[in-house]
C-alpha cells in the first residue's frame, strides 16, 4: 500500500531543532565577526604604534647625527670646544660626564683592591671591561716612572693635599700616545689609582654621553617606557627608561633586527609585568651602520581602546543576537500560526469532503429508500385499518406492533433527512426573523419531552433583542439538534437553560446550557466530527450539522463542558446576516 503523502503544511514546517540550529548559526556568525573585528582593531592600533615608534626613531637618528656632526667639527678644530657654535651640545658638560665616568671606574677599582689586592692582569681585565686604555695603582712615584707633567699632577695626591687629580691631554689635537687621566687617592694604604683613556676612547665616550643627552631629551615623552642604543657588538651605549622597567636586553631579537631576518616591532612583556610595544631599527651614522635603536611604547592606551572596542562589539553582538533570535522566533511563531491555519483549513476541507461524500451517499440512499418506506407505510396503514383482530387482547398486541413499526419507519425517515442535509448546497433563505420567536417555538416543541424526562426548562430572552437576518428553517434545525443533545445528556433529569441577548452591538449570543454528564476535556474538539457520538443509537451528525449551519450564517459556535457538571453551547450570530 502506497504511503500517504505528507501535507504541504507539514513539509514546510520548521521544527524546534531547525530553529535551534539557525540560532546557533547566527551566534557563530556574530562571534566570528566580533573576533575578526577585534583583530582588525588590534592590527590598526599596532600600525599606529609602529608608525609612532618609527617616527620617533627617525627623529632620534637625525638628532644623534646632528649632535655627532657638531662634535666632529669641534674635535677637528684646536680649541673647538671653546667656539660659539649654535648647538645644544655643551662640550664642558660632556667632559664632566667623562670625568665622572672615569672617577666611577677608579672608585670601583679602589673598593675591589681594598677587599683583595688586584694583580696587573686584574687591572688589565677591568680596563677592557670599562673600555679605557689602562688602570694603574701607584704606591711609589718617581721621575723615572712618570713624566714630570704627570708627577706634578699626582704629587698633591701623594702628599694627601688633594683627593682628585685630572690630567688633560698635552696637545689640543692629541695623538695616540697622549692620554687623559683621572686619579684618586687610595682609601687604604699609600698611593693612587689612575684611570687613563687615549684620544680614540675619548671620542667614543664623548659620543656615548652625547647620545645619552639626546636620549634624555627625547626619552621622557608621553607613552615612552624606554629608549636604548646598542653598538654593532650589541653592547649598551646609552639608555633611558622609566622607573621599575627592569632589564630589557634581548640579544636574539636584536640580532634578528641587525641581520634583517626578524621583526622590527613586537608586543612584549617586560620584567615589570607591563606589556609594551617595542620598535627597533638600525642606527646609521654617516650612512654607516653604527648599532641598533630600540624604543618601548606603553600599550595602556590601546588596551583601553581594545577594551572599549571589545565591550562595544560584545554589546553589538548581544543586541544583534537578541534581534536575530527574536526575529527568527517571530518568523517561527508566525509560520507556525500560518501553518496551523493551513492545517485547520485542510482539516475543514477534508471534513467538508467527507460530509459531501456522505451527503451524496445520503441523497442516493434517500431516493432508493424513501419509495420502499412509503410503500411500507401505506401497507402498515392498510394493515391497521383492514386487518385488525377482533379479539381485544390480540388487537391490543397487534396495534402495539404496528406502532413500533411506524416509529422505526419514522426514525429511518429522520435518518434519511439528516443525510439529505449534507447533500444540499449551502444556500440560505435569508430574511429578518425573530430569534425570540424561534426559541419560543423550540420550547413548545420540546415541552412534552422535557416533562417526560423530569427536566426543568428555563428561558431568558432579552426583550429588546432585535430581529436578525437568518434562514429560519436552518437555524431552527441547528437549535433542535443542540437541544436534543442536551436532553439526552440529562438521563436522570436536570435543568435546561435557553438564553438570548445582544452582544457587541451587531451580534446576538444564544446559549443552551444543561446540567448533564458533561464532555471530557480531551473529547470537546471531536464533538463537531460527523462520526463522534456518545449515544449507542446515535449517528453523530447533529452537532456537525448545527456547526455547518452556524458557519454558513457567518457565526461561531463554541462548547464549554465539565464532566459531571454539564455543558454550555454558545452561538454567536451577526444581526445583519452573513
Amino acid at each position: 500500500m502506497a504511503e500517504k503523502p505528507k501535507s504541504r503544511s507539514h513539509r514546510l514546517s520548521i521544527g524546534p531543532i531547525y530553529l535551534t540550529l539557525i540560532c546557533c548559526l547566527i551566534i557563530l556568525i556574530l562571534i566570528i565577526n566580533g573576533f575578526f573585528e577585534i583583530n582588525r582593531t588590534r592590527k590598526s592600533l599596532r600600525t599606529i604604534l609602529e608608525n609612532q615608534g618609527a617616527t620617533l626613531l627617525r627623529g632620534l637618528e637625525r638628532e644623534i647625527q646632528n649632535t655627532l656632526s657638531v662634535i666632529e667639527v669641534m674635535e677637528g678644530v684646536p680649541g673647538g670646544h671653546l667656539l660659539n657654535i649654535a648647538s645644544s651640545i655643551n662640550f664642558f658638560a660632556l667632559e664632566d660626564a667623562i670625568v665622572d665616568y672615569l672617577l666611577e671606574i677608579a672608585t670601583a677599582v679602589d673598593q675591589d683592591d681594598a677587599d683583595q689586592p688586584l694583580s696587573p692582569l686584574d687591572l688589565k681585565t677591568l680596563a677592557q671591561a670599562g673600555r679605557v686604555k689602562r688602570i694603574d695603582i701607584l704606591s711609589e712615584v718617581s721621575q723615572s716612572h712618570l713624566p714630570e707633567r704627570d708627577l706634578s699632577f699626582y704629587m698633591p695626591l701623594l702628599q694627601r693635599a688633594r683627593d682628585l687629580a685630572i690630567i688633560p691631554f698635552e696637545e689640543l689635537l692629541p695623538d695616540e700616545d697622549d692620554l687623559f687621566s683621572v686619579a684618586i687617592r687610595r682609601t687604604r694604604g699609600k698611593g693612587i689609582i689612575a684611570v687613563s683613556i687615549d684620544p680614540s676612547q675619548m671620542k667614543n665616550l664623548r659620543r656615548k654621553f652625547a647620545i645619552e643627552n639626546v636620549l634624555q631629551t627625547m626619552g621622557f615623552g608621553e607613552g615612552i617606557q624606554y629608549l636604548s642604543i646598542f653598538d654593532d657588538s650589541l653592547s649598551l651605549v646609552a639608555e633611558v627608561k622609566n622607573e621599575g622597567v627592569g632589564e630589557i636586553l634581548d640579544v636574539p631579537f636584536l640580532k634578528s633586527v641587525q641581520e634583517g631576518i626578524g621583526p622590527k616591532s613586537r608586543f612584549r612583556v617586560i620584567p615589570s609585568k607591563q606589556e609594551v610595544f617595542e620598535v627597533a631599527r638600525i642606527l646609521h651614522l654617516e650612512e654607516n651602520p653604527y648599532g641598533i635603536m630600540e624604543v618601548g611604547l606603553s600599550t595602556w592606551q590601546i588596551q583601553n581602546i581594545l577594551s572599549l572596542s571589545r565591550r562595544n562589539i560584545i554589546l553589538s553582538v548581544a543586541v544583534l543576537l537578541a534581534v536575530g533570535i527574536t526575529g527568527v522566533t517571530l518568523i517561527y511563531l508566525n509560520q507556525n500560526r500560518h501553518l496551523q491555519r493551513l492545517r485547520e483549513m485542510e482539516e475543514k476541507t477534508q471534513a467538508a469532503e467527507r460530509l459531501l461524500s456522505i451527503g451524496k451517499l445520503g441523497a442516493g440512499l434517500a431516493h432508493e429508500i424513501r419509495n420502499p418506506l412509503n410503500a411500507i407505510g401505506m401497507a402498515i396503514q392498510r394493515l391497521h385499518r383492514e386487518f385488525l383482530p377482533q379479539e381485544q387482547d390480540e388487537a391490543k398486541e397487534y396495534v402495539r406492533f404496528i406502532r413500533v413499526i411506524r416509529e422505526e419507519i419514522n426514525r429511518l425517515n429522520r435518518i434519511v433527512d439528516q443525510f439529505v442535509l449534507f447533500s444540499k448546497p449551502g444556500k440560505l433563505a435569508l430574511a429578518p426573523e425573530s430569534l425570540a420567536g424561534i426559541l419560543d417555538n423550540i420550547s413548545v416543541l420540546f415541552a412534552e419531552e422535557v416533562r417526560s424526562r423530569s427536566i426543568v426548562m428555563h428561558k431568558a430572552v432579552d426583550p429588546k433583542l432585535p430581529s436578525s437576518i437568518v434562514d429560519r428553517e436552518k437555524i431552527t434545525q441547528a437549535l433542535i439538534n443542540i437541544v436534543t443533545n442536551s436532553l439526552h445528556a440529562m438521563e436522570g433529569g436536570g435543568n435546561l437553560t435557553l438564553t438570548a441577548e445582544t452582544e457587541r452591538k451587531d451580534w446576538v449570543r444564544i446559549t443552551v446550557a444543561d446540567t448533564g454528564r458533561g464532555i471530557p476535556e480531551e473529547e470537546i474538539e471531536k464533538v463537531f466530527d460527523y462520526s463522534y457520538t456518545t449515544r449507542e443509537k446515535g449517528l453523530g451528525v447533529g452537532l456537525p450539522i448545527a456547526h455547518k449551519i452556524i458557519e454558513e450564517h457567518g457565526g461561531t459556535i463554541t462548547i464549554e463542558s465539565r464532566v459531571g457538571k454539564g455543558t454550555t453551547v454558545s452561538i454567536l450570530l451577526p444581526i445583519k446576516g452573513p
